[in-house]
Order: structure tokens, then sequence, then C-alpha cells
């Protein structure tokens, strides 16, 4: 919800860096330890919903809902439309229905819809029936769509124009649609409700009250269909600079708009989850979990990457013989082992990012493929020239060196194309990319470093000598 809308704005004073929500909290509590409610009330006017919201953090749930309850449905609307997981979910749990549809009817449509989402659905019902009827219709109108989709981010506050307005027409719809969530455009559609194109708000302001919006608008329109995916939705927003974008049904019916607030939360949101996926947890784990809750999360991911890392003393155990033999060998598998795992998980990450912003299609696979083989190309030929030259110091045989040599140069590259396409599979098969490249992985590239190491170190030597 913008600023300016805020109902803290009128009250609150002017913030620079905002104080520590953990100091913040600490005051909560000790006026609600002290029942001091007009201290309480007065520490609250001073804060910023989201920085209120992340103060909540800190409380136990039973301090949250004490806190929350002070709160006008205006604000509660506020602070729970930036509120944490976790909280949000005690705060959903312990409000009222009732309570519930007057917060409703304070956020728009598709924050509403992400709230509603979030009940069970026979509560979900219920605050629904106690909502007006216009709030109701709107947030059911977007649960139709998934919530990761461009139909489940978008916004139905917009403004619209029949294609016969003139600017005097457009400025009085304006004047109707005031709450509307986006006010910098007026969309222009016909009598189907089909988009014709769109005007900026300068343009419309300079022009005269008779002219017809159809010489303003611009015809060419971006747009995109309500199944589009919200990570392809942000590559749209960043490709073509946008800060508005319709969404349209097939026929090409206006449906809504999202906006540049709601794509800067997507990117957040799917940051946080490649990062904790790709680190073999889960996104909301970043929210306050107990130690306790995120080692319940985490253990079942180490335990099964450990079983995988297994394999490699099973490899290793296969190749007892040369390791007798050559006993410097061993010296040189972590080394191979960890570059050809750090290789593969720089591909993937990549590949993910280029699957996330558009860069990189599935359509295209070859192409991407193509480049990071070259690319690992040259990490693996200069890693291995390196290692390659120092094995044959240290051994004092140059057949040595050439047996590190390649295997750091095939363990690497291979790395790199397992790093590279298990992403692109996943996302074929409709998994989320950054999934498989998490410990699973990197551990199975650990194990292929070494069994392609100590193979040809068994071959080439066995030849050699």
């Amino acid at each position: 919800m913008p600023a300016t809308d805020s109902p803290f704005s009128a009250r609150r004073k002017l913030l620079g860096v905002r104080e520590d929500a953990l100091q913040v909290a600490q005051q909560i509590r000790r006026h609600l330890r002290d029942l001091d409610a007009d201290q309480l009330r007065a520490l609250l006017d001073t804060q910023h919903p989201a920085d209120l919201a992340d103060a909540m953090v800190f409380l136990n749930p039973k301090e949250e809902v004490s806190v929350f309850a002070l709160l006008t449905p205006a604000e509660a609307a506020e602070v729970l439309d930036e509120a944490h997981d976790s909280t949000e979910a005690n705060l959903l749990q312990s409000t009222d229905d009732a309570r519930l549809a007057g917060i409703l009817e304070e956020l728009p449509a598709d924050e509403g819809a992400d709230l509603v989402g979030a009940l069970p659905e026979e509560q979900a019902e219920s605050v629904l029936s106690l909502a007006d009827e216009q709030t109701a219709a709107d947030i059911r109108t977007l649960l139709v769509y998934h919530e990761a989709t461009a139909g489940g981010i978008m916004s139905l506050g917009f403004v619209d124009v029949p294609e016969t307005a003139t600017q005097a027409q457009a400025m009085e719809r304006f004047r109707e649609r005031h709450d509307a969530h986006l006010l910098v455009y007026v969309y222009v559609v016909d009598a189907a409700g089909g988009l014709q194109g769109v005007v900026d708000l300068r343009s419309l302001l300079l022009a005269d009250p008779w002219t017809p919006v159809r010489e303003l608008m611009t015809a060419d329109v971006v747009t995109v269909q309500p199944d589009r995916e919200q990570e392809q939705v942000a590559a749209i927003f960043s490709r073509y600079d946008l800060i508005a974008l319709p969404v349209v049904a097939p026929d090409n019916r206006l449906l809504g708009v999202i906006t540049a607030d709601d794509i800067i939360d997507v990117i957040q949101e799917e940051h946080s989850e490649d990062i904790a996926h790709m680190a073999g947890s889960d996104a909301q784990e970043l929210e306050s979990k107990s130690p306790a809750q995120v080692a319940r999360l985490r253990l079942p991911w180490i335990m099964v990457t450990m079983f995988i890392e297994l394999l490699a003393g099973v490899v290793v155990h296969a190749f007892d013989e040369t390791l007798t033999r050559f006993i410097l060998l061993a010296s040189f598998m972590p080394i191979i082992s960890a570059i050809s795992g750090n290789t593969g998980l720089q591909s993937a990450a990549i590949i993910i990012r280029g699957l996330s912003t558009g860069h990189v299609e599935l359509a295209h696979w070859r192409h991407a493929v193509k480049r990071q083989l070259l690319t690992t190309i040259l990490l693996g030929g200069a890693c291995a020239a390196v290692l390659g030259t120092i094995g044959g110091v240290w051994d004092g045989h140059w057949s040595f060196g050439l047996v590190v040599f390649l295997g750091m140069f095939a363990s690497v590259n291979i790395a790199g194309v397992v790093g590279t396409v298990v992403p692109l599979l996943s996302k074929r098969a409709g998994f989320d990319p950054a999934l498989t490249a998490g410990p699973f992985e990197t551990a199975f590239q650990d194990v292929i470093g070494i069994t392609i190491f100590l193979s040809l170190a068994a071959a080439l030597l066995h030849w050699i000598h």
C-alpha cells in the first residue's frame, strides 16, 4: 500500500534509518509487561508498518497478538501485509473472522487474496461472507489464479476508460477511481473490455478536455496472460523497464495490472527461495524459526547428502590398489573434488539465474550448454595446467603430472555440464531448478570428480608403468 495512504503517516515522525528491530521489540515488551497501554500506543504511532512487522519477529506469539489487538483495521492491514510468514500465521490464527473481514476491506484485492489464501478453506469462506460485497467479489476473482502467476499477483485497482471517451471523461473516471492502486496510467478498452491502448497521466493532463483518448493513447502495449509465472513477469519488467504491466485474457480482455512494487516483492521472494534451496534449506527458514525447527528442516537434506557422499568412499575403496601404489594421488583427490564441485555449482547458479530472468530459455538449451562448456574448458584447462605442473614436480615424473592434468580437466568439464543440464531438465520437468542445485548436485559432482580422477589415474598409470 503506498506510504501516502498509510494510516500511520499523519502521526509518525519522518524517519531516517530505522531503529533496530530488536530494540523496538524490547521497548514493546517493556510496555506490555508494565501494562502501559498509552506509552505502547505512542510507540506504535512512531513506527512504520514495515518496521513494526520486523520488530514483531522478536516477540513471542502472545506478545504479537497483544500488539496487533491495539491496531485499527487500517493499521493492522498494513502491518499484516508486511509481516513475516510465521508472524502472519500466528495473527491470522488468533484473530476472529469479523476483524479479519474488516482488515480485508482495507487491503488492495491482490494482498487480500494472499491473506485469504493462507486461511483454511472453511475460515476463508466465513471471512469473505463477512466482508463487503465488492471486496469479497474481487478477492474471489483473484483466488482463481495460482498465487505465483501473473493472475495471482495482479491488482484490480486500475483506471480504464472506453475508447470513445474524451480527456474530460477520462479525468472524471480518475476522480471516480481515486482509491485505485495504480494512478499512473489510464487503460483504454473497447466495448467488450478488450485492451486497445494506454495513456500516461502526463499526456492526459496536458491534453484539451475535448481530445479523444484514442488520439492520446499508445497502442503498442506490452501485456502478459494470467497463467505466466511470476519469475517470467519479473523478467518482462526488467527487459522493458516497466512500472506497470497489464494482464489480459486470451481474448485480450483487460483483467488487471501488475505494478512495480508487486515485482519487487516477487524478486525478493524468488531470490530468497533460490538461495535457500541451493543451500539445501527452505525460504521460510530465513524467517523466525527456533534452532530445533531449523535443524528438523535441514536434517533430511544433510542425511541424504551424507549417504550420497558415501558413494565417494565406495569409489575410493574400489581403487585401493592404485592408491597403495601411488599414495600421492590421495593428496590431489580433495582438490579435484572441490574444484569440480564448485565449477558445477557456479554453472548451476548461472543457469538458474538465467532461467529466472528470462536470459536462458528452454527452447535454446543447446546455446546455454555450449556457452557453459566453452567456459569450463577454459577454466578446466587453466586449473589442470597449474595442478598438473605441481603434481609432476612434486612426484618427479611427468607421467604423474599428466594424470593429474587429465583428471582435473575431465572432472571440471563434466561437473560443469552436469551443473548446466540438470537445472534445465528440472525446469523442463516442472520442478524448481534451485532444488537440484543444492546438496544433491554438489554431492553427485564430488562423486563424479573422484571417480573420473581415479579411473583415469588407474588406466594411465597402469599403461605408463
